[in-house]
């Protein structure tokens, strides 16, 4: 009985193990996981797992430290030899036979087939010390853990959406408990499936469905897992947009807009800088830096998305505008005098302006009954005598903003006012004025505003010509003059007429004897004692006004009635006697006519 035992524990040491799988081996190449794919952006596992690979060995592994697993839930049939090559015979339970026709291991892990007591081949007698014979067999039942790695300097998520950057690979982190992992396999949408790392260098921006799956050395399967995600290795394409005005000028207060074409992960942000300054990240309502002054800047900038796509730099020509336009005040029939500007009511107030750079782009404007109002024609201010304002100011295109102006404004809307005098001598009656043609004529003129700008005047039915100095008429006879003046803002006073008559010639003298002559003597005409001599004078225009005579150089005396030339009654004229009488005769305007006659009284 004792050497029985030994017998067998002999023989059980000797057991081979081969452990044959019951399905049909299959290659690699023939692996495939589900079809079924996950959404973007979300982690799938299938249910049903890839078919499992049997070959020769496969689902038995013997590791480098010599340790042989198996799959946990494969049957294992325990055959053994007396000899290495010999015939090998069935070891079966007698007891319970049904238990080890297969044997199924029990135990993750290390399983054991025992006998008691080592025994030494040489003597066939126990090992001392004494010590259990234990040969280990590993079941291995769980598949591997695989997890994918994203090596990727930039990942972004939105909207359930993962987006990695162009530097993306892929590679597999496993771990097996038992076995070991024998190899991790992976497809990108659909496609053969593969093993190992993967650079996504030479892909191109899509969306991508990635699975994979892992097993171990004996054939446990992990189930096929799919990831979703979008690969983008295309940088923004950014413009940068022009102004208003349709082109690169800028305000400092001009908000800096750039279109970005962005279709995958998104816009993350956009720098600018100009000329060597650093760069700027782009805000929403970004404008110029305040430290540059006005000129022209080399702007450059680019635009980065989310995963860190930058496109190459680009580089445009701006002007920065920081300088505000210049308006100015013009009006029609305008006077200035120091900082006062006066119009009339029919003036015509523009403004205008001019601008560095980018351009006017409005003029904005207050006066009476006017509040920032936007200039767009000529104006004036009617009806309204008296001090007021103008202010305005211009805005150009960029948004620079002039300082306000204001321009003190005195409307005129009264008339000037224009006399004429007499420098010489004249006669009025009947508003009719009677002048020699020695007498000067000159206008004056006052305005109680703006002042007199100039003053004309005309013979009526003529043109009018302007007013220089005092005048003499020369057309003898009736003249009708007007007269007017313009003040600086062109109020024009309603025309007077003065009616005139130019008187230059004297009376005409007019004498009659008493008697007619009784004889001549050397031209002279002889009257008889008692002659009287008659004085009278007569003119067409302005009218007599003197007559006085002159007897031989004597004291002149002026006529004042018929009686005070009666010179027989005052016995002036003596017999024998010549007399010579000058006569002289003046008119209303100062004509004189003067005429000498000489006769002789004789018995």
């Amino acid at each position: 009985m004792k050497i029985r035992k030994i017998t067998f524990l002999i023989a059980v040491i000797g057991l081979c193990f081969n452990l044959f799988a019951q399905q049909v081996a299959m290659t690699d190449s023939q692996i495939k996981p589900d079809d079924k794919l996950a959404s973007p952006g979300k982690k799938t596992t299938t249910k049903n797992t890839p078919p499992l690979i049997v070959k020769d060995s496969e689902t038995v592994y013997v590791s480098e430290g010599n340790k042989t697993y198996v799959n946990k839930n494969l049957p294992i049939y325990l055959k053994f030899s007396t000899t290495p090559n010999g015939e090998t015979h069935d070891l079966k339970s007698l007891s319970h036979p049904e238990d080890t026709e297969p044997l199924y291991l029990d135990t993750e892990g290390a399983n054991y087939i025992r006998t008691k007591w080592a025994v030494d081949p040489e003597t066939k007698e126990y090992a001392y010390p004494l010590r259990e014979i234990q040969m280990e067999l590993y079941a291995d039942s769980k598949p591997p853990v695989v997890r994918p790695v994203f090596n990727s300097s930039a990942l972004y998520k939105k909207n359930d959406v993962t987006y990695y950057g162009n530097d993306l690979s892929i590679e597999f982190v496993e771990w097996d408990e038992q076995s070991g992992v024998k190899s991790s396999f992976w497809s990108l949408n659909n496609k053969d499936w593969s093993t190992g790392g993967v650079d996504f260098k030479n892909e191109s921006t899509d969306e991508y469905s990635f699975a994979y799956y892992s097993v171990d050395n004996v054939n446990n399967y992990t189930d096929t897992k799919t990831v979703s995600f979008v690969y983008d290795k295309t940088a923004p394409k950014t413009t940068l947009n022009k102004t208003t005005n349709g082109n690169y000028v800028f305000g400092p207060k001009t908000s800096l807009q750039f279109e970005v074409i962005e279709e995958h992960s998104g816009l993350k942000s956009t720098y600018f800088k100009l000329a060597d300054n650093a760069y700027i990240k782009v805000r929403s309502d970004q404008t110029m830096p305040s430290s540059m002054q006005d000129g022209e800047y080399e702007l450059s900038y680019y635009s980065v998305d989310n995963v860190i796509n930058g496109e190459d730099l680009r580089i445009e020509k701006v002007y920065l505008d920081k300088i505000a336009p210049q308006s100015t005040l013009n009006a029609t029939s305008s006077f200035m005098d120091g900082k006062r500007l006066y119009v009339s009511p029919s003036s015509k107030i523009s403004l205008s302006a001019t601008d560095n750079k980018a351009g006017v782009d409005e003029i904005m404007y207050s006066t009476r009954g006017v509040s920032n109002e936007t200039y767009d024609e000529s104006f004036s201010i009617q009806n309204y005598h008296g001090m007021t304002f103008v202010s305005f100011t211009a805005t150009d295109m960029v948004g620079n903003v002039e300082i306000k102006n204001q321009q003190e404004i005195f409307v005129d809307s009264l008339r000037p006012s224009t006399q004429i005098e007499f420098v010489g001598d004249y006669f009025e009656v009947a508003n009719r004025y009677y002048i020699n043609e020695s007498t000067q004529l000159k206008l004056t003129s006052s305005d109680q505003n703006s002042g007199v700008a100039y003053t004309e005047y005309s013979a009526i039915g003529s043109d009018f010509k302007k007013y220089d100095d005092t005048f003499k008429l020369s057309n003898e006879g009736y003249n009708g003059i007007m007269y007017r003046s313009v003040d600086n803002v062109d109020n024009v006073e309603y025309s007077k007429s003065i009616d005139l008559y130019l008187d230059k010639k004297g009376p005409e003298i007019v004498f009659n004897f008493s008697n007619q002559p009784i004889g001549e003597e050397d031209g002279i005409k002889i009257y008889p004692v008692g002659t009287r001599l008659f004085l009278g004078a007569t003119d067409d225009q302005s009218g007599t006004n003197s007559i006085a005579y002159q007897v031989n150089n004597q004291k002149e005396v002026y006529y004042s009635s018929p009686k005070t030339i009666d010179i027989s009654e005052k016995k002036a004229f003596k017999r024998g006697k010549v007399f010579e009488v000058k006569i002289t005769t003046t008119d209303l305007v100062k004509n004189a006519t003067s005429e000498t006659i000489k006769f002789k009284i004789e018995d």
